[in-house]
């Protein structure tokens, strides 16, 4: 369901983020040239909230396009932040998953008004319960988008992003992106992002 608060309180996020992290270009993601009444609402709204933005520019696409642009190396870089119904997000995350490695790597935030939910993308891994084989990065940082965006604590959820990262270098990493490295268990890896925080 596509609704006129919730579609303006979602564009305003996108474009506040893309103004607090020196972001040029916001896209919107629809369907809108065949699904009319909601779509079209959704890019009509988003359009409307981007005129309170003049500084930031504001493309829209299709989302059958979008798809083939993301994967594309050489035209993904031209986007910096989208704003999408949850279907298309649905989409775009799962085919981002396999750009950056892993759906492990991917977190979520789901901002309320007054209620948030931060999470990895790819839910629930039944298949690693008690496995200890799980790539934990991705709930990690979920974490560091809770600290930002639930308590405005914006140095605590960067240190929890630089942690992620050096494990990342340091290759303390599982089996899902170890690229034939050594693999690390779900617990060694949070062990280790652990004490790179608590040493910082």
């Amino acid at each position: 369901m596509i609704t006129n608060p919730g579609t303006e309180r979602i564009a305003r996020l996108a474009f506040e983020y893309a103004r607090a992290n020196n972001k040029k270009k916001v896209t919107v993601v629809t369907k809108a040239n065949v699904v009319k009444a909601t779509d079209g609402k959704f890019l009509d709204i988003c359009k409307k909230v981007s005129g309170d933005y003049p500084e930031i520019e504001m493309d829209d696409w299709y989302i059958d396009i979008m798809t083939a642009k993301l994967i594309d190396e050489k035209r993904r870089g031209q986007f910096e932040v989208f704003i999408l119904p949850n279907l298309y997000g649905d989409i775009l995350t799962d085919e981002a998953s396999v750009i950056t490695g892993s759906l492990g790597m991917l977190p979520s935030a789901s901002i309320g008004i007054h209620t948030s939910v931060f999470e990895p993308i790819h839910g629930s891994y039944p298949q690693a319960a008690g496995k200890n084989i799980a790539n934990p990065l991705a709930t990690i940082l979920s974490a560091a988008l809770m600290f930002e965006y639930a308590f405005n604590a914006m140095s605590e959820g960067a240190l929890i992003r630089e942690a992620v990262a050096a494990s990342m270098s340091a290759g303390i990493v599982t089996e899902d992106i170890a690229r034939g490295g050594k693999i690390y268990s779900t617990s060694e890896v949070g062990d280790w992002i652990a004490q790179y925080i608590a040493g910082n």
